[in-house]
Parts: C-alpha cells; sequence; structure tokens
C-alpha cells in the first residue's frame, strides 16, 4: 500500500492509533490469475490493530508514587496527626492502579486476537502461553529477588524472615496466603502474589473465551459478558471472605478472586479498547475538548469519597468489615477506571492529562516504578535507622524528600543493570520457543502447497505477510517459504518508532504475546506495574 493509503487509512490528528494494512487486508485487488479467468470479488476485511498507549508509563509513575506517599506518611506526622492524614492513608490505592494496569494491558493482546480472528469469520485460539509466561517471569523475579535478598542483608530486624521456610514462601510468592505467614520480607510484596496469580490465570481465561470464535458482535458481547460475571463472582468472594478467620481465607484476602474485580475493570477497558481498534476509531465522548480532564476529575471525587466517606481506618491493618472493605474496592476501582480512561480511548496529544502522562519525567518515572516499588520501603527503613528521626515525630517533606531521590536512583541503576537486560534475555527466550521445532510442522508445509495449487482459479493477491488466496470472500495467507523467517512489516515500524514493542504498543497479529515493555523500550507489566505491577 502506498504512504498515501496509509495516511488515509490511519488517522492523522492521532499518532497513536494508526490503521494499517496486514495479512488480514487486501493490499491490492488485481488478481495473479491469468487475465482471462473471472476474480472472485475480496470480501472487505477488517484493518489491523497497532494501537499505541504513550501515557502508560505515566499512570505507573503515579501508581508508585501513591505507594511511597502512604508508606513514608505512615512513619512521620502527616497520616495521624495532620488533617490530611485520611487523604495519606488511601494513598495505598495506587494497588488498585496497578491491578487495572495489568488488566488491561495483559488482557488485550487476546481479546483483540479473538476480535481479528471472528473478523476471519471464526475458529479457535490457542494462547502461546509459553513465551507469555517466560516474559512475565523474567519482568517481576528477577529483580524482586535482587531486592530481597539486599534488604534481607541490610534490614534483617525488619524483614521477619525467621528461618528457610520463611524464605521459600516470599521467594515463591506464596507469603500472603496466610496469616502466619505474611508480613514477612517486603510488606509490600504481597501484591506480587496476587500478579502472579493473575498471570497463570488470564492465558487460562483467554483460551476459554477463544476455544470457539464467533461472530464479531457475538464475540464482543460473549467478552463483556466475561468481564462482567468475572467482577460480580469476584465482589461475591470477597464479600463471603470478609471477616473470615478460618479455612482458605485465615483472615488474610491475598487471593485473586478477592482481586478479580479491580482486574476486571481493566479487562472490560481492554476489551472495548481493542473493539474500536479494529477499526481505527475512538469513542466519540473521548475527542471532546477536556475529556481527560472530567476523567480525572471524577477519579478525584472517588477519592475524595474513599478517604472520607466510607470510614476507612488511617492505619493500614485493620478488622474489616463489609461495608468499608466493599466500599474501598468499589472506590478503588472507579478511581484507577477513571484515571485509566484518557489514556486507553481519545488522541493521545490532546488535552493536558495525555500530554503530561507522557511527559518525558512521567515516562521516565514509569519506566523505573518497578524498581521504585521493590526499594522504597527498604530505603524508608534504612534512612529513619540512619538519621535519627523518631516515627511519627518527623515531618512528611524531609523523609519524602530523601527517600525519593535514593529510591530513584536505586531504581534507576536496577533498571540499567537488571531489568532492561532481563527483559532482552526474555524476547530473546520467547523467540526461541514460538520457534522451537513442532512436531507435524514439516508435513504441513510440504502438504500445504498441493492444497493451495487445488483450490486454483482464486485469485491471489499481496498481503502484508506474504501472499494471500482470496476463497470464499475470506483471504486465506498462503504458506510462506520453510526458510523464510517472520517478516517485521515496515509500517510496523513507523508505528512504534523504531521502538520494541510491548504491552503498551498492541501487537499486529498472529503474535497474540509480544514483549513486555520497559518505558520507552522495553515494558513494565506491567511492564510488571507493580502492579505490569502490584
Amino acid at each position: 500500500m502506498t504512504g498515501a493509503g496509509l495516511r488515509q487509512l490511519g488517522r492523522p490528528d492521532d499518532p497513536t492509533t494508526v490503521a494499517v494494512d496486514a495479512g488480514t487486508t487486501v493490499v491490492s485487488g488485481a488478481p495473479l490469475a491469468p487475465a482471462d479467468e473471472p476474480s472472485a470479488p475480496a470480501a472487505p476485511t477488517p484493518r489491523r490493530d497497532t494501537t499505541v498507549f504513550p501515557g502508560f508509563d505515566g499512570l505507573r509513575a503515579i501508581a508508585a508514587l501513591l505507594v511511597v506517599v502512604v508508606h513514608a506518611g505512615f512513619m512521620t506526622t502527616l497520616t495521624l496527626r495532620s488533617s490530611l492524614g485520611p487523604y495519606a492513608a488511601r494513598a495505598e490505592i495506587g494497588v488498585a492502579v496497578f491491578f487495572l494496569i495489568s488488566g488491561f494491558l495483559l488482557y488485550r493482546p487476546f481479546v483483540a486476537r479473538h476480535l481479528a480472528l471472528a473478523d476471519r469469520g471464526g475458529g479457535r485460539d490457542v494462547p502461546e502461553v509459553g513465551g507469555f509466561l517466560l516474559r512475565r517471569f523474567m519482568r517481576i523475579v528477577p529483580l524482586y529477588w535482587l531486592v530481597f535478598v539486599i534488604s534481607l542483608v541490610v534490614v534483617t530486624d525488619k524483614m521477619i524472615v525467621a528461618n528457610v521456610r520463611g524464605l521459600l514462601e516470599c521467594l515463591l510468592f506464596v507469603q500472603g496466603y496466610r496469616q502466619s505467614w505474611a508480613l514477612q520480607g517486603l510488606t509490600q510484596a504481597w501484591t506480587l502474589d496476587v500478579e502472579v496469580a493473575f498471570y497463570l490465570f488470564v492465558p487460562l481465561y483467554a483460551w476459554l473465551l477463544g476455544r470457539r470464535v464467533r461472530a464479531p458482535r457475538t464475540q464482543l458481547w460473549l467478552e463483556l459478558t466475561g468481564v462482567a460475571a468475572l467482577y460480580l463472582l469476584g465482589t461475591l468472594v470477597h464479600w463471603r471472605m470478609i471477616g473470615t478467620d478460618s479455612g482458605l481465607a485465615d483472615g488474610w484476602s491475598v487471593w485473586l478472586p478477592v482481586w478479580w474485580d479491580l482486574f476486571s475493570l481493566g479487562m472490560f477497558l481492554a476489551v472495548v479498547s481493542a473493539w474500536y481498534g479494529r477499526q481505527g476509531r475512538h469513542p466519540r465522548w473521548s475527542t471532546l475538548p477536556f475529556s481527560g480532564t472530567i476523567c480525572w476529575l471524577l477519579a478525584a471525587v472517588c477519592y475524595w469519597v474513599a478517604s472520607k466517606k466510607i470510614g476507612l481506618p488511617l492505619w493500614p491493618i485493620y478488622d474489616a468489615t463489609v461495608r468499608t472493605d466493599l466500599g474501598k474496592h468499589l472506590f478503588y476501582g472507579l478511581f484507577g477506571f477513571f484515571l485509566l480512561l484518557p489514556v486507553v480511548f481519545g488522541p493521545q496529544r490532546r488535552g493536558v492529562v495525555r500530554r503530561f502522562l507522557a511527559s518525558r519525567v512521567m515516562t521516565f518515572l514509569g519506566s523505573i516504578s518497578y524498581g521504585i516499588y521493590l526499594w522504597h520501603q527498604t530505603v524508608i527503613d534504612v534512612v529513619m535507622a540512619r538519621s535519627g528521626w523518631k516515627i511519627w515525630q518527623v515531618s512528611f517533606a524531609p523523609l519524602f524528600a530523601v527517600v525519593l531521590v535514593i529510591t530513584v536512583a536505586l531504581s534507576t541503576l536496577t533498571y540499567y543493570l537488571v531489568e532492561r537486560p532481563c527483559q532482552n534475555l526474555a524476547r530473546d527466550w520467547a523467540r526461541r520457543w514460538k520457534n522451537r521445532p513442532r512436531r507435524g510442522r514439516a508435513a504441513t508445509a510440504a502438504s500445504a502447497p498441493v492444497a493451495a495449487s487445488e483450490a486454483a482459479p482464486h485469485p491471489v493477491v499481496a498481503g502484508a505477510h506474504g501472499p494471500v488466496v482470496v476463497a470464499q470472500g475470506r483471504p486465506a495467507p498462503l504458506p510462506a517459504p520453510a526458510s523464510a523467517a517472520a517478516p517485521v512489516t515496515g509500517s510496523t515500524r513507523g508505528v512504534t518508532a523504531g521502538r520494541a514493542l510491548d504491552e503498551t504498543t498492541i501487537p499486529p497479529l498472529p503474535e497474540p504475546h509480544q514483549p513486555d515493555r520497559i518505558g520507552r523500550q522495553d515494558s513494565a507489566g506491567g511492564r510488571f506495574g507493580p502492579g505490569d505491577r502490584p
């Protein structure tokens, strides 16, 4: 397709949402069959979804900084001895933002693939789980283990890891599942237990909804019904576990089903975003002036209600009631929902909110946000021990400033020395896993050309991923030569501006899983967020 054609398919006012040609699009209507043979008309096919979300790093930065505020605030006079205490205590809401980010970024490639298969006429989708889990493992485990070991040596008295069993519980992400295991190691790492469980859950959930891909609108309603059921089921499980101090719950609700409501809100945004992305357009409301600002004002209202109106205490650990815990999940989820809306929908170069989130400072902080999330509590403990400051007597501003500077420095160092190399390695491993020899592949490749030749005189047209045969109104890709490597289209390079594909750059078909993203190059859940991250 010519450059002019690409510009017509795209949206020149919004470079973050571009519809380009792909293997599902007929690039040329001229058949390669003999001219005297009638050519079957090619049915219109959907555009390729290559949507970029530049604001997610900024969201991760906000979520990580909120978590630093809640922990630093509790050590100072801010939370317990000032009028701003309720707002400081509710800064834990950053965890909910991380969960919504993970729900959106990790599920969107799956639902985009489901809809693309539906556009092609149905079929079955089998997720490539191996590469997905490899990238997830390398995204969170190496840095977590490093910070855990260093923290254990530096602040042993604060870590409370009494024996080898406790050490294994922390390293294997299970320390949050029982009261007797909890509150050891990195106290903020309980969210990683939930994240790891979600990583194992989301491919299974995607496989269940993709076992039989239906017509596009039917598949859309199935996806929406699925996330709604997940939200309601999570709320029901949470309600039944509130106040339970026996059985599996054991009074400690670090179980994935309890948090399904938050993840499902992000997954809902993923479904709607994928539906609009396949059409190359935005919801009308998201293009209106000040739409992003209005969304954030609604998020601020939800934060205020959570802080002042539902009776949540200032202490970080408390005996939950139905009203406080369900209200907390509801308004924390709504806060994250409205916070994400301008980043998911709308022209990403318009509005103060979107430009702020995509700014260099926010992008940088977002790229190191996993390190910020992991390092900050250890830094707080060391600063309090070495400075002579007393708990609940020091002012918030000096402690927060010192902690933030040291944490950002450590996070930057480990980002370049640990996170980025691990992500590069994970991409290489995932690529090798995907291209590993499989039984029956050679036989299929040998028999496919014969079957294709018997299908003549169907017209053949050029596609971005090789020849396309138009048969029965749908294009079907011919097999590529065995020696041909999987191509990377020039149009994809143009969309990502030379950046590696990641979870904030929704990948083209047929890849359901692409390398995670760290900052501008690679990712965070996510990049893992502490919620690509807790």
